[in-house]
């Protein structure tokens, strides 16, 4: 990066070294949430404000062209796992806690077979953002740590998405989150605001990446609070002897115990296939509101395709009345923009926010109610919590809930042989049910909400909704209560 514009990033994040140390975190862990209990809502620094957040797609630098260029910046054929590793500068820590999880992951020996299939569709985009800064290829394995490479995971806590944004955090980050869309999910839109962020946090450490890793986990309050309490106690000050979270204590030791595996995977008895280093994907801008399954049906590209790499996307189209991004295998997107220019895979009017009278006088029919009465839609198994005590595996929690350790392992983003962590919170099919609802005509959230004894808030949080604004149609998460 050019000193110039070092400079100027110093200049903005001088406000950060001046201001209060504060609590926001993009995971959350059992300490943060106890410092948090004072404060409805943590407060975030807001890159935005210091002048960090980059659009969330730049068209003219990124969008495909018919030649098939997709989202390349740099690069231009190889194996991508060769940059990744060029680029690492935090792998000098040779240390108890990373050779013990080292340790832990060489016992499986299709570790960075796996990782490499997951990140395949996304980490040439990931890289190529991470080189565009001059920051350390190491953060390129961090969404395996987060996510697994995973842009629809969701975590207990509603971390959402490959970088595993809390809903306050993507909000502060620029992340747009709506009734149509959740951008924390956009793998191009949330990995430019988690560089910014991770940069934001990365000037607030002074540069300590270990630091700043820890407090993308757990928040850098959590983070600053345990230096100044070691500088009060005349202790060393560096992440290995801090007393941190338990979750954040194991996760910088994940990275980096990736990160070496990634750079000399022989040396550990483990093969890493390689990754070409070419686009893997497209980035098309929409003439307006688009349906996905119009849209495949009309260009013959899967509708589970643009579904997976359009996560965010809440009800499988676009939002009426504007343009919009998707991201498209490579090579699709000349055959995607003509079926663009065809008018059956532009959304009718009839979903447009101007035609909502409209929609609810033609769909509802002259007997029924102007409140509809609740009709579940399906229901599946509720996700329970299990917390974990000292000794237990998976295997021995699978037995005691009656469930296949694959299953058990696959729903909480674990491998078979990943050594769980007293209070650690995993995911467990229980009795209760998970209602999906469909709107109707004079239905609300607050109706919603007094029909299955919850409250709209937990709607908006089971939904991801930033407001309570329904239309007809919607359908709705609800978890009963027992």
């Amino acid at each position: 990066m050019p000193d110039v514009s070092r400079l100027a990033r110093t200049l903005c994040a001088l406000p950060l070294l001046l201001a209060p140390v504060l609590s926001g975190c993009v995971k959350d862990s059992p300490l943060t949430r106890a410092e948090q209990d004072s404060d409805a809502r943590p407060q975030i620094v807001s890159a935005r404000e210091y002048g960090f957040v980059r659009p969330a797609v730049d068209i003219s630098s990124l969008e495909a062209t018919d030649s098939g260029k997709g989202l390349a910046t740099t690069g231009g054929g190889g194996n991508l796992w060769t940059r990744v590793r060029a680029g690492m500068r935090l792998q000098d820590q040779h240390n108890p806690r990373v050779e013990a999880v080292i340790a832990r992951f060489k016992r499986d020996p299709r570790y960075l077979t796996r990782l490499n299939d997951r990140a395949r569709p996304y980490l040439r985009l990931i890289v190529d953002e991470i080189a565009r800064r001059g920051l350390p290829m190491e953060l390129a394995l961090l969404p395996q740590v987060e996510s697994r490479y995973n842009p629809g995971a969701t975590s207990t806590k509603a971390a959402a998405g490959i970088w595993q944004f809390m809903p306050y955090t993507g909000r502060a980050m620029g992340l747009r989150q709506d009734q149509w869309y959740d951008e924390r999910r956009d793998v191009l839109a949330s990995t430019r605001a988690a560089l910014d962020y991770l940069e934001q946090l990365n000037a607030q450490f002074d540069g300590d990446w270990a630091l700043t890793m820890a407090a993308y986990n757990c928040g850098p309050g959590c983070v600053a609070n345990a230096v100044e309490r070691n500088r009060r106690q005349g202790k060393p000050t560096d992440f290995w002897s801090l007393q941190l979270p338990t979750e954040t204590r194991d996760y910088v030791p994940q990275i980096l115990a990736t990160a070496r595996l990634v750079a000399t995977p022989g040396q550990y008895g483990l093969a890493l296939p390689p990754l070409p280093d070419r686009p893997q994907l497209e980035l098309i801008r929409t003439p307006g509101a688009v349906e996905l399954a119009k849209l495949a049906s009309a260009s013959g590209v899967e509708l589970a395709t643009l579904k997976r790499l359009n996560p965010g996307l809440k009800r499988a189209r676009t939002a009426p009345g504007a343009q919009a991004n998707l991201l498209v295998p490579a090579g699709s997107g000349a055959l995607l923009r003509k079926a663009l220019a065809q008018a059956e895979v532009v959304t009718p009017a009839a979903y447009s926010a101007s035609s909502r009278v409209h929609i609810r006088e033609r769909t509802t029919p002259q007997a029924r109610p102007a409140v509809a009465v609740a009709k579940p839609v399906r229901t599946t198994p509720k996700a329970l919590v299990h917390v974990v005590k000292r000794g237990e595996t998976l295997s021995a929690i699978a037995r005691r809930h009656d469930l296949g350790v694959r299953a058990l392992a696959e729903s909480n983003h674990l491998d078979l042989d990943d050594t769980l962590r007293p209070g650690q919170k995993l995911r467990i099919p229980g009795s209760n049910a998970l209602v999906t609802y469909r709107v109707r005509s004079g239905d609300s959230m607050s109706v919603i909400a007094r029909r299955y004894g919850v409250t709209v808030d937990d709607l908006q949080r089971w939904n991801a909704l930033s407001d309570s604004r329904l239309d007809i149609g919607d359908t709705l998460r609800i978890y009963r209560k027992s």
